[in-house]
């Protein structure tokens, strides 16, 4: 068992019990909402959600979930990543209470588990503090939490932690006393679009990751600590860098972030943004899924629970709730890693959002 000193104590029903397989850091959120009402929220099973920790603006600390156990908080990053939510709402920083908060969380968890470095991670395959959207789909696919001025604060999280614990991290986030280097300039944070996408420092996408394995390809991929990640980072502008000089280009047009030319060189064409998905149907609530309740919305559920290889229906579907339904839920939920009372067959949120049921008009 691992709980955090001076954290108030506040255990949920909702993780799974064990299921940290392992911690590569610590990913901040937005809760895009009040401290109490998350707290309400993650004590409801239907929510499919929690978080290890959360923080009020004004400097309260939760712990919800023991960091032996898996919290919900981040798709496919839960197994190996702790989650902290903060109170706020997007586009809002961190108030200076919650960046104590969270430094004193990143400290402890960088004591407790001494393969979590002091600095900030580049992407899901790295270790250290690290946020929502750097995940990317598999991540649930939220690019805008916690949001760019949250995202902004992660060095000085990291910056307080080890002064909490009696380091000085190196520019760049590295751990240790050294004294920082003056040879190696920060790279370029900005970005651009190209075609509809979004390149330079924190875009976030599958693109990112085509550029970065395109770069390795040619031979540019120097900097990369783990390998390419759908985040771009200051090892994506330096490769990039890299690659733009031995074009020939100097000056800004060799400082990292893709230019138009470059890009498509590189590529061979320029990526462009995928159209919009149709629409999904929101979540109507546990409630809705009761014996014998009729409605489109249950055949096209169970379209898509037949798509996914979770079918128990003799005949159907249709659009009548059965214990067929049910019995197919239970398949997908298992098929989403739950167990248990948290596999029952009666839909919750977040695998509700992740069955992707098409709107219904």
């Amino acid at each position: 068992m691992a709980r955090m000193p001076g954290a108030t104590w506040r255990p949920v029903p909702n993780f799974r019990k064990g299921g940290q397989e392992e911690v590569r850091g610590l990913v901040v959120h937005i809760m895009a909402g009040t401290l109490m009402g998350t707290d309400s929220w993650f004590r409801n099973p239907a929510s499919e959600a929690s978080s290890h920790w959360g923080t009020g603006r004004a400097g309260e600390l939760y712990q919800w979930v023991d960091t032996a156990d898996r919290a919900w908080a981040q798709g496919n990053g839960n197994r190996t990543w702790l989650s902290s939510e903060n109170e706020g709402r997007g586009g809002q920083a961190l108030t200076e209470q919650q960046l104590d908060r969270n430094a004193e969380i990143f400290a402890w968890v960088h004591q407790t588990y001494d393969n979590v470095p002091l600095r900030r991670a580049a992407g899901p395959d790295d270790r250290g503090l690290g946020w929502h959207g750097m995940g990317g789909k598999a991540w649930g696919n939220h690019p805008d939490c916690p949001g760019p001025k949250i995202v902004a604060q992660l060095d000085e999280i990291v910056r307080r932690a080890a002064a909490i614990v009696g380091k000085k991290p190196a520019p760049g986030g590295s751990t240790g006393g050294s004294k920082p280097s003056t040879s190696t300039p920060t790279p370029a944070r900005y970005k651009v679009t190209i075609n509809g996408l979004p390149y330079g420092y924190g875009a976030v996408g599958d693109h990112v990751t085509r550029v970065g394995k395109a770069l390795v390809a040619k031979g540019f991929g120097k900097h990369y600590a783990h390998g390419p990640s759908p985040t771009w980072s200051d090892a994506d502008t330096r490769n990039y860098a890299d690659y733009q000089k031995s074009l020939g280009l100097t000056g800004k047009a060799a400082d990292g972030i893709p230019g138009e030319a470059s890009l498509k060189k590189l590529l061979g064409t320029l990526p462009g943004k995928a159209p919009a998905a149709p629409a999904n149907e929101p979540f109507p609530g546990a409630a809705f899924f009761s014996p014998g309740r009729r409605s489109p919305i249950i055949t096209a559920m169970g379209r898509r629970l037949v798509a996914e290889g979770c079918s128990a229906y003799a005949q159907g579907p249709g659009p009548h709730f059965t214990s067929s339904d049910r019995q197919s839920y239970a398949k997908w939920q298992r098929k989403l890693g739950y167990s248990g009372t948290d596999a029952n067959g009666i839909p919750g949120k977040t695998s509700w959002d992740r069955l992707r049921v098409p709107k219904q008009l």
